[in-house]
């Protein structure tokens, strides 16, 4: 993982997401696929589009952050779907209060007002394992996890560094 775009990345991850608020859930066609929304209800800036994160591995939500979170997503229980949509309840229309990247594995951490992690693997050497982005056809906003523990990212022109 290359330092630089760690910082980077997570700058952008940052801007797109505290203060945002979890507003709505697609599932996906595996049981860990899920495609999750947020909404900015104070609109600080208008991203003329749909803020979503979409996760294609397992994840977890920590009521308290452990010591140490998972390595990869072995170390991850699944979830049935009705977990899913029960965890999902927890964490509707709470905000956003800080957001990092896991320190030697690209791992998403989306910290909530109530005190809940949701926590993203990003850990796979053969596919992506999350994207973060806003779903809008006049500007390019998107973060994705790459393989190999890599990070990729795409930000408007206007945004300041």
């Amino acid at each position: 993982m290359n330092a630089k775009d760690k910082v980077q990345a997570e700058q952008v991850l940052k801007h797109l997401f505290m203060g945002t608020q979890v507003d709505g859930l697609q599932f996906g066609l595996s049981s860990s696929a899920i495609k999750l929304y947020f909404t900015n209800y104070k609109e600080i800036e208008d991203f003329g589009g749909q803020l979503y994160l979409n996760n294609e591995t397992k994840w977890s939500l920590f009521e308290n952050s452990p010591i140490e979170y998972p390595a990869n997503e072995n170390e991850i229980e699944d979830y049935t779907e009705a977990e899913q949509y029960n965890r999902i309840y927890r964490i509707r229309r709470q905000k956003v209060t800080n957001v990092q990247l896991g320190e030697t594995a690209l791992h998403l951490l989306l910290t909530l007002e109530n005190g809940y992690t949701i926590f993203l693997n990003g850990c796979n050497d053969m596919y992506e394992c999350w994207q973060a982005g806003v779903e809008d056809e006049e500007e390019l906003w998107l973060v994705v996890s790459a393989p190999g523990n890599d990070i990729a990212f795409w930000v408007p022109d206007r945004f300041q560094w």
